[in-house]
C-alpha cells in the first residue's frame, strides 16, 4: 500500500516507522527543513521537505499513486485542506486526519474529505478513563 503522511511531528514518524516496517511503501511530507532531515534517516522512508498543502509538493510526493492520505499536522486547517487535495486527485485515496482542536470537530467528516479523523481529546478521555478503571 502505497501512504502519503504530511507532518513529521511525533505522531507522523512513529506512524512512518510503524506503516514502513509493516512493508508499506511510505512518504513523508515535512516544512520544517530540520525535522525533514530527521525524518528522512527513517529507513525506508522518502522524506520531502515542503508544504504539504502546496499541490505540487504533494504531487512530488505521490499523491496520485497513494492509496491513503494521512494528515496529521498540529493544525487543522492545514490537515482539512491536505483533506480537500486528496479528494480532488483521480484515484481518491481515503484520507485520515487528526483533528487537534474540539471547536473545529463538525468539519472532521466526509463532507471535508475525511474518511477517518483521530481526535486528540477523545483519545485521552479514554486513556484516562481506562487508567481509573484500573486504581478502582
Amino acid at each position: 500500500m502505497n501512504i502519503l503522511i504530511i507532518g513529521a511531528g511525533k505522531v507522523g514518524l512513529h506512524l512512518a516507522k510503524d506503516m514502513s516496517e509493516r512493508n508499506h511503501t511510505v512518504r513523508i511530507i515535512e516544512i520544517i527543513p530540520s525535522i525533514c532531515e530527521s525524518a528522512g534517516k527513517l529507513k525506508n522512508v522518502e522524506a520531502i521537505c515542503g508544504d504539504g498543502c502546496d499541490p505540487i509538493i504533494l504531487e512530488t510526493a505521490g499523491i496520485k499513486i497513494a492509496d491513503v492520505v494521512a494528515a496529521v499536522t498540529g493544525d487543522d486547517e492545514d490537515n482539512l485542506v491536505i483533506a480537500q487535495l486528496s479528494k480532488m486527485q483521480p484515484n481518491r485515496p481515503k484520507v485520515v486526519a487528526v483533528n487537534n482542536h474540539p471547536r473545529n470537530e463538525w468539519l472532521f467528516n466526509k463532507k471535508w474529505g475525511i474518511d477517518a479523523s483521530v481526535k486528540t481529546t477523545d483519545v485521552l478521555a479514554c486513556l484516562i478513563e481506562k487508567e481509573m478503571d484500573k486504581v478502582q
